[in-house]
């Protein structure tokens, strides 16, 4: 497959379907609040940065004139000298969407003329978790919670408690027994069978007395 000869292509793919499942829940920040341009002093794109927390889903959005201005995301060492000797990715079109997608440091500039020199530049910390602690505010804490009423000893009930069916609900895990009492199985049966050997012993003592009767006479 294609994949397997290239490997570079499986990465970018995996990316891509991370980015996509990512930004399903990050939230878009506009960079600098407003376009992308030259800033009014060399600490805007920083000071902006760091009033954010940012996690892997959220997407930087670039508002520039393409025809002046351009963002690009480089390595420290390129963003520490204003120079794109190693750009990462270029973004020549706007609105330009940057999803972020790796956790850590992410360097941009722009690299036309000495914007770069003049504060078009910044830096962003992206965290993994939304758990994660940042280096702006966190969220406000909860109001505290009312106080609670002192507990109440239950109260016991002077009657028994009620039945079952009384209770408004029935076990079903035992069936009802009828009224009257069981009756051993086949306990009418041997009652007749003793009755009736009883019968026979006397019949038969009866005719052997006529018998021996009739023997003696």
């Amino acid at each position: 497959m294609a994949l397997q000869r290239h490997p570079c292509i499986a990465i970018l793919f995996a990316q891509a379907i991370i980015a996509t499942f990512d930004t399903a829940s990050g939230l878009r920040y506009t960079v600098g609040g407003s376009v992308w341009s030259i800033p009014p002093h060399p600490d805007f794109y920083y000071n902006w940065s760091s009033s954010h927390t940012f996690y892997i889903g959220d997407v930087l959005v670039f508002d520039f004139e393409y025809e002046f201005f351009n963002a690009i995301q480089v390595p420290r060492l390129d963003y520490e000298s204003c120079t794109a000797l190693n750009p990462i990715r270029i973004l020549t079109r706007s609105p330009a969407l940057a999803i972020l997608i790796h956790e850590g440091v992410n360097y941009y500039i722009c690299n036309i003329s000495n914007y770069c020199d003049l504060g078009l530049r910044f830096s962003v910390v992206v965290h993994k978790f939304y758990y994660s602690t940042g280096h702006s505010p966190g969220p406000s804490p909860l109001p505290p919670l009312p106080p609670s009423s002192p507990p109440v000893a239950p109260t016991l009930s002077p009657y028994p408690a009620p039945e079952p069916s009384q209770a408004g609900w029935t076990d079903v895990s035992q069936p009802s027994v009828p009224n009257n009492s069981p009756v051993a199985p086949n306990a009418g049966r041997r009652k007749g069978l003793r009755a009736h050997s009883g019968g026979t012993v006397v019949g038969l003592a009866c005719a052997l007395c006529l018998g021996m009767l009739f023997v003696l006479l």
